[in-house]
């Protein structure tokens, strides 16, 4: 099988990874990015977790998103984020538009590129902030379909040390593993994101997916600190039709009544054939 050249740029930037310097922010993270894996990401979503995944659905889309927060002074979570999204059989951009503390917003635009198969892919994408943050950078990734529909990815976060406000950031590295078990009924998958600079853990992520039937999938993902305490747990529902995608989670970060962040989402989908 002949690996496209995009794969050899992806493999490329993700060495460069180790070098790369700092960066910095305060944004929010894309909605896909609160509730899906690095290896569950294989549609349009995946311009915002894992741009290799762009790869594995021949489709055409048109989605949005909303968010919201509770980190806005008040009892109730308020609107922090909204956004769109467009996807043609590899190719992807977005828009996100965040409300973030202290009357501050961002704009944040991507596109992305994901080429190769089901069983080995590459993708790259590009990030721009504008408004109250400002800076650019880069993502890359590699994404491989192993034993008995194992899936293996390595995802490199913020390449270009983009500069947003005054908080400093490092790039990351994110390995990730997902294995089907009961035929593909049920997913189980699990991720670590490191700083490569100091080898210092950043987080661990483990979740799964399990199919409901006529569509419709339950999701489930715990965030875990360096030293396995929850950060947050995210309950997640997802509808996959013929024509159309949607999707509502909820994020706890303590007990069950103790909700952080609400979101919706949807898109319009026209799928191609499966690739050989």
């Amino acid at each position: 099988m002949t690996r496209p050249p995009a794969l050899a740029l992806a493999v490329g930037l993700l060495w460069w990874a180790a070098a790369a310097g700092a960066a910095a922010g305060q944004t929010l993270p894309a909605q896909p990015d609160r509730y899906l894996l690095t290896t569950e990401a294989a549609d349009g979503r995946a311009l915002w977790v894992n741009p290799a995944g762009l790869a594995r659905a021949p489709e055409a889309s048109i989605g949005t998103d909303v968010t919201l927060d509770r980190f806005f002074p008040g009892p109730r979570p308020q609107l922090s984020e909204y956004g769109v999204s467009l996807t043609a059989r590899g190719l992807a951009a977005g828009w996100e538009h965040e409300h973030l503390p202290g009357r501050q917003y961002s704009n944040v635009f991507a596109v992305g590129l994901g080429m190769g198969d089901e069983q080995f892919s590459g993708g790259v994408s590009r990030t721009w902030y504008t408004g109250s943050v400002s800076g650019s950078g880069w993502d890359a990734a590699l994404r491989v379909s192993a034993w008995d529909g194992t899936q293996l990815s390595l995802v490199t976060v913020n390449l270009g040390s983009p500069r947003l406000g005054d908080s400093t950031y490092w790039a990351t590295l994110v390995p990730g593993a997902l294995v089907n078990l009961f035929g593909g009924a049920l997913q189980a998958a699990g991720e670590w994101e490191v700083a490569p600079h100091a080898w210092r853990s950043i987080a661990y992520r483990v979740g799964g997916t399990v199919a409901l039937g006529r569509g419709f999938a339950l999701l489930l993902r715990a965030d875990l600190s360096p030293g396995f305490k929850r950060r947050g747990l995210v309950i997640a529902i997802g509808f996959d039709g013929s024509g159309s995608r949607a999707g509502a989670f909820a994020l706890a970060s303590g007990g069950a009544s103790e909700v952080e962040a609400l979101g919706l989402s949807g898109a319009m989908v026209t799928r191609g054939p499966s690739r050989p």
